[in-house]
């Protein structure tokens, strides 16, 4: 159950990552995994939040960790 919850997280934040002007572009989901792991995110906190809280969490991430998301597709 747990594999499921991590891939809908990733693919939410994928999603949302595509649509922020800091990112742009969906990410591949491996590096979405680890940039979660990195920054202590769970899959219930991106899946059981209200999405204005989650995609405002997500930038205030970015912004701070800007340097350790890629830039390549």
């Amino acid at each position: 159950m747990h594999c499921y919850k991590t891939f809908a997280a990733t693919s939410l934040i994928a999603n949302t990552f595509e649509i922020l002007p800091e990112i742009g572009r969906k990410l591949p989901h491996s590096v979405i995994a680890e940039w979660m792991a990195e920054n202590d995110i769970e899959p219930e906190d991106v899946l059981y939040a209200a999405p204005d809280d989650v995609q405002a969490k997500l930038v205030r991430l970015i912004e701070n960790n800007r340097p350790r998301i890629p830039r390549a597709a």
